[in-house]
């Protein structure tokens, strides 16, 4: 009886006196043992567990004891230490925990540091419009600013002067936007050209809506004209218009043309996510410059007639579906992908389609005639093809790095009378299943002029 209750007395004193020699001689047992270390912190069991619960370090402190192995084996738990905040030193002074250090200096450096404040442009109006209708001819000079909807009506014309600088501000919750149902005339030049931008020193894409042409079938002209930082920079929708020298920059849209006639020279579009785009639209495009872009220029169901344009460093350079095309001169140079045809037909001729890393040119069920063209140096193939529907003679076709011409098909394509280089042509057959023919090859390179 004595010696039960001598052990019931010193059963708790035994048990304190063991319980810290107990988890010591748990570390090299099993993973859940680890989790007396410290206290209760069950889930420092998960030491040496799957390795995405890494990605909460700055998450739930539970999450932090998932940090991995280490080369003997487990990584041992300092997070125990972390649960006060401190641990022992030499002399048994508490000092700051490394660890805790560690998170404290992660945490801060996920948190994402302050936008930095936009700067607005320095602005002095002698015009301001919110919201309004301009019902009878205007005309705009020096600094204009729009903060809300300006609309011109179907019998007004509104006309812009050389020099003038248009901005569009944001104002209690409305994106500013022009509207031409009547007729605009905005014609810049060289020295004195317009500007039709947002009200930051800075524009960023999407900063105002753009200009929108609604049903005008009058005779729009846009010359020497610069837009950025539009959603849409311009937008013509069952309209005409012609363009000179206009260019549309750092907009997620640069000109977008849906049932429009257009005529377009010089100008083009840089830094957008699409440059120019076209549906069920006809274009006349004469020396553009379209650089930079997403998408260089895309059409659908469009008639399209591009000549001397230069198309570069766009991730896809020009892509035409269902359209009657003719491209006559110009290049697409350092492209992604160059020429893109699907379902169209047309001519493609005096071209120099090179140093695309993807392809030069691309058929599709596209009727299309390739003549006199350069295609070479492109990083995968000079021409893609998928059918027999096109043909291409009298190119310079070679110095591609993966084929001068891949047919990826089941048809033969017929590519008689080029010049392959002084290498023997690069072609791909499909495994015999896509025949190229090649025959008759030119000795020498023909002339492009």
């Amino acid at each position: 009886m004595k010696r039960s209750l001598a052990l019931i007395c010193c059963g708790p004193l035994l048990a304190a006196f063991l319980l810290p020699t107990f988890a010591e001689a748990t570390v090299d047992g099993p993973w859940f043992a680890k989790a007396t270390v410290g206290g209760p912190r069950f889930a420092e069991a998960t030491v040496g567990g799957p390795r995405f619960a890494e990605a909460t370090v700055d998450g739930p402190r539970f999450a932090k004891a998932t940090v991995g192995r280490s080369a003997d084996g487990p990584s041992f738990l300092i997070a125990a230490a972390e649960e006060t905040g401190a641990t022992k030193g030499s002399g048994g002074e508490s000092a700051p925990a490394p660890a805790q250090a560690a998170t404290a200096a992660a945490a801060a450096a996920a948190v994402p540091a302050a936008a930095p404040s936009r700067v607005e442009a320095a602005f002095k109006p002698q015009l301001s419009y919110g919201d309004q209708l301009l019902a009878e001819d205007t005309v705009w000079r020096g600094e204009v600013l729009v903060e809300g909807t300006v609309t011109v009506a179907p019998q007004a014309t509104l006309t812009v002067e050389p020099g003038t600088v248009v901005r569009f501000k944001r104002s209690e919750g409305r994106t500013p936007i022009l509207v031409v149902q009547g007729r605009i005339e905005a014609a810049g030049t060289k020295e004195d050209p317009i500007r039709f931008t947002s009200s930051f020193a800075t524009s960023a894409a999407g900063d105002w809506l753009g200009i929108t042409l609604l049903g005008s079938e009058k005779r729009n002209v846009l010359e020497n004209c610069r837009i950025d930082g539009a959603q849409t920079g311009l937008e013509a929708l069952f309209s005409n218009l012609t363009l000179k020298g206009v260019r549309a920059e750092r907009c997620a849209v640069g000109m977008r043309f849906q049932d429009a006639l257009v005529q377009m020279e010089a100008g083009g579009a840089s830094d957008c996510d699409s440059g120019l785009i076209f549906a069920n639209s006809e274009a006349t495009l004469r020396g553009l410059n379209v650089v930079g872009n997403r998408v260089g220029i895309s059409a659908l169901k469009s008639s399209l007639y591009l000549e001397d344009g230069s198309l570069a460093m766009n991730r896809s350079a020009l892509s035409c579906d269902m359209c009657r095309v003719k491209l006559a001169g110009g290049a697409a140079l350092d492209n992604g992908r160059g020429v893109t045809l699907l379902e169209s037909e047309g001519s493609v001729s005096g071209m120099k389609l090179a140093r695309n890393s993807d392809y030069g040119l691309s058929l599709t069920g596209s009727r299309v005639r390739v003549e006199g063209n350069l295609i070479t140096g492109n990083g995968m193939q000079g021409m893609l093809v998928f059918d027999g529907a096109g043909v291409a003679w009298n190119n310079i076709i070679s110095g591609n790095s993966g084929h001068d011409i891949y047919n990826a098909g089941t048809e033969e394509f017929r590519a008689p009378g080029n010049f392959w280089g002084e290498s023997v042509p690069r072609i791909y057959d499909n495994g015999g299943r896509g025949k190229v023919n090649i025959v008759p090859q030119l000795k020498t390179a023909p002339n492009r002029n």
